[in-house]
Order: C-alpha cells, then structure tokens, then sequence
C-alpha cells in the first residue's frame, strides 16, 4: 500500500478507530482523511516548490503530513525548537514560505506566512473529494519531504526523501519493529525530529493508534500511557530509563519496546523485560539520511554493550572503506530506503560510492555478515598518539555493571584526557580500578569517572555529550581511574 491511499484504507475500513492522539484531543481515520483532503486542496493551489510545517502537535501533524501527501506537495519540516532566525532563514532556503501549524505553533518570523491546520474542523470536508487532489497521479520517485538533522555543523542539514524510499521501509520494516494494526503506540519524544515522525507514519500506514504528547514532558507521558493503554513504546534510551525511574508500572500494557538513537544499555534491557511476561525489546540503529539499516532483538537477560550489533534489514546492502578486510572503516549503505541526499541550497554534501553512501559511520562487517557500530567521523579518539574507540571502553564498563558510560576526550592545562561520565557512582571504586586494568590496555582507561546526578539531554532525548560538566569544575563529583 503506497503512502497516499494509507489514509483512504483506514478510513473505509475502520472509520471510527483511533489514529493518532495529543495531550489535548485525537481524531479517528475517517476524521484524519476527511482533515488530510480538506487541507490539501488549499496545498495543492499554493505557489513555491515546498510548503513547510511546524508544530508539536502530533494532530496537526498527522493532518499536515498526508495532506501534503495527497496534494503531491512535498514538506518541509521545521523545528519548533529553532530559534526565530534560524527558523527564517532554513524556511526560506528550503523555499517553504507558507507553513503549517497549530494555533498555539503560529508564531512565525516575518515573512513566512502560517497556515493553520484544520484539523479540529473534521466535519467541513467533503468525504466524496478525489483522493489525489492535484488531479494527477504523484510519481513515487517524486520528493515526499525534506527533515533537517543538525548533524555537527552549525546549519541544518536537510535531508531529501522519496515517497518511494519512505515506502520501501515501512514496508520492510513495519513488522520488525512491532508495527501492526493492533498496537498502541506511543512515542514521547518530538514529533518534529526523525524518529518521532517515522513512528507516526509507520503507526498510521498499518492502521494502528498513535500516542504523543509532542515534546517530552514527564507528566503528559504517564498520564498517555495509562489513559490509552498504550502497547508499544518507541524512544531512545534516555527517555525509556526516565519513564522506567519514575514509574516502572506505567509500562505494564507495553509490549513492545522499539529503541533507536543511541545503545541501548543492558541494565534497562532487563529492566525491561521485568515489566510484562512477553515483551519484545528491539533496538535499531539508522540515520536521517538511510532510513533503516541494521536491527536486533534484545532477549531477557542478554548483556548487550555499549557498541550496536546488528543485522541488516532487508534490502540493505553494506560494505566498509577499510585498508584490510574485516578491519574498521566508513561505511556504505546501499539500500531502497536511502535518501536522494541533502537539498543543494545547503553547503553539506553526502559521499558516495557508486550506488552507496556514508554519513561518516565508522563500522565493521562480522563474519557472520552482522553490522558492528563504532562510532561516527570523529567517534575514534586519538590521545597522545594512541587510537581510542570510545564504544570498547563502554563495553568494559558495562561488563563490569557500569553501564551507558560516555567517554569524551578533554583537552586540559595538562594536555589531553580520557574521561568517563555515569549517571551511577560505582560501589567500590578501588575494585573498578583494578578490573578496567585486566580487561582494558593502560591507555585505555580514562583518567576519571565523572559521576552525574542525571545526563544533560537534547530535544530529542539524546543525550546531549556537548553539555557534559568540565572535568575540572570543582563541583563535579568526580573518582580518579588511574
């Protein structure tokens, strides 16, 4: 089934079910669809290559997006979380001067001109209008929509997707990742970044219920779960450990547990499978730029580490820039779910091998054909002269019950050290140091732990590395290592 006669399906087959939820209403498939066509036809007579949208409510959302869908109008999504100026000048670099938004989301910099959604107005439409509302039949290889990710430059980089390369992976994704028609999702993340999005359309396009409050707020997340009986959970791990600290029994209808952006630490692993007697835990590792590229199960009392295995999805094709086989290097991807790219009108630019490309992942091929991640460019430290991945000296730490450590390389009055940072003071710091010694060479054990009382986080739950205290703050609580 291809993106825009999603809508249509469900709505004629389930007219009355649930399809997505806020914190302040839900609409029902037959709502959606009649929301999505009526909105669309004020899209399809709009001027400028693109039309924009900007807002945390996952209604509006939802409406927005297959509106865009239905008029063959590609989307340009813009962060609420951007300030004024950066939202003006992404807006009008991407040629998106009419944006989509809630009435509580429109305050726009001038210039850019807000189109309310419809999306409480579901009576008004006409349910008898053509699906494709522009009249012609939307080529799938047509640009579906553009979703920036700030990778490490200051600019956005904004990444351009085909109807057709959304379409490949929901379709060979869906099922891995617990995708059906009876789930209740609910992703408590923000619906404006990557995997917040992707969660809705995959939810939607197999006629499930789709939760979010839109941006992470505790309270609202609790209150979603127990209200909806949500069955499936889809978030990056921060995120995941902050819902399970607060209250572990507001998982207890989940389960399936879909985990994305960051390793998945082993002890909540556990944690996990403590909250339902059948749960599936899935941990899946992709970008903006890919989509879908490698996955893995994590079974009750299985010790993953802080380094992602996994196996391909289907249809991905993976090889590794490496001086000697098996040996760590860049990787291609080459698969149907790839994007086109970045959008030229940005300086950022995607390499590239033959039909394959790379965003700076450094990974390495098993021999059993697995995918190992060590990191992205820059994810390989080089202190005093030594190589150092920062995902091995993880995994010491999780082998030794201090798991989800970050390691970052600190340039002080000194010169420059490896640094560990945990949300969990160790027990007995005389034994950790004597443990990193027989399981890790001597260059390898960072200088000192840094103990937090909870990570910094990014918008988007990740944990935020750039907001990491200086080692050499007084008030950090810190334990030497050497």
């Amino acid at each position: 089934m291809d993106l825009p006669s999603a809508p249509r399906h469900w709505a004629e087959r389930t007219a009355h079910k649930t399809a997505v939820v806020s914190a302040h209403g839900h609409l029902t498939y037959a709502q959606l669809f009649a929301s999505a066509k009526d909105l669309a036809r004020e899209l399809a007579t709009l001027p400028g290559r693109r039309v924009g949208i900007r807002t945390t409510d996952p209604v509006t959302f939802a409406v927005g997006f297959y509106a865009a869908v239905l008029a063959g109008k590609p989307l340009a999504v813009l962060d609420p979380a951007w300030p004024q100026k950066l939202l003006r000048t992404t807006a009008t670099r991407l040629e998106a001067a009419t944006v989509i938004c809630s009435p509580a989301d429109d305050q726009l910099p001038e210039g850019l001109i807000p189109l309310p959604s419809k999306a409480v107005d579901v009576f008004t439409a006409n349910p008898d209008a053509p699906e494709h509302i522009s009249g012609a039949t939307v080529d799938s290889n047509q640009e579906l929509l553009a979703i920036c990710t700030s990778g490490s430059t200051g600019e956005p980089k904004a990444v351009v997707r085909t109807r057709a390369s959304w379409e490949a992976s929901l379709m060979a994704g869906s099922q891995i990742l617990g995708a059906t028609s009876e789930a209740v999702t609910l992703c408590p993340g923000p619906i404006s970044h990557g995997l917040g999005l992707y969660a809705m359309v995959e939810s939607i396009h197999s006629g499930g219920t789709f939760v979010a409050p839109g941006r992470w707020d505790l309270p609202t997340t609790l209150d979603l779960l127990a209200r909806w009986r949500c069955t499936r959970l889809v978030s990056v791990p921060t995120i995941i450990q902050r819902i399970t600290d607060a209250d572990p029994s507001a998982l207890s209808a989940v389960n399936c547990v879909i985990s994305g952006g960051e390793a998945l630490p082993s002890a909540l692993v556990n944690r996990l499978h403590t909250t339902t007697e059948q749960l599936s835990c899935v941990e899946y590792y992709g970008s903006s730029e890919h989509s879908l590229i490698a996955y893995r199960q994590h079974p009750p009392e299985n010790t993953p580490g802080h380094t992602f295995v996994g196996t391909p999805f289907p249809g991905v094709k993976l090889h590794v820039h490496a001086a000697e086989p098996g040996e760590a290097g860049a990787l291609f991807v080459d698969s149907p779910f790839n994007a086109e790219g970045y959008d030229p009108s940005g300086a950022a630019l995607i390499s590239r091998c033959g039909a394959a490309t790379s965003v700076g992942d450094t990974a390495q091929i098993m021999p059993d054909g697995r995918l190992k991640i060590l990191g992205r460019s820059g994810g390989m430290l080089n202190v005093h002269g030594n190589n150092v991945h920062p995902g091995e000296i993880a995994d010491a730490f999780d082998t030794l019950g201090l798991p989800g450590v970050q390691v970052l390389a600190h340039l002080g009055p000194a010169g420059t050290k490896l640094i560990a940072y945990t949300d969990r003071a160790p027990q007995e710091p005389a034994a950790l140091r004597q443990q990193l010694r027989e399981v890790l060479a001597g260059y390898k054990i960072p200088h000192e732990l840094v103990v937090l009382e909870r990570w910094p986080v990014t918008s988007s739950g990740k944990i935020a590395s750039n907001q990491l205290p200086d080692p050499q703050d007084p008030s950090v609580l810190k334990i030497s290592l050497k």
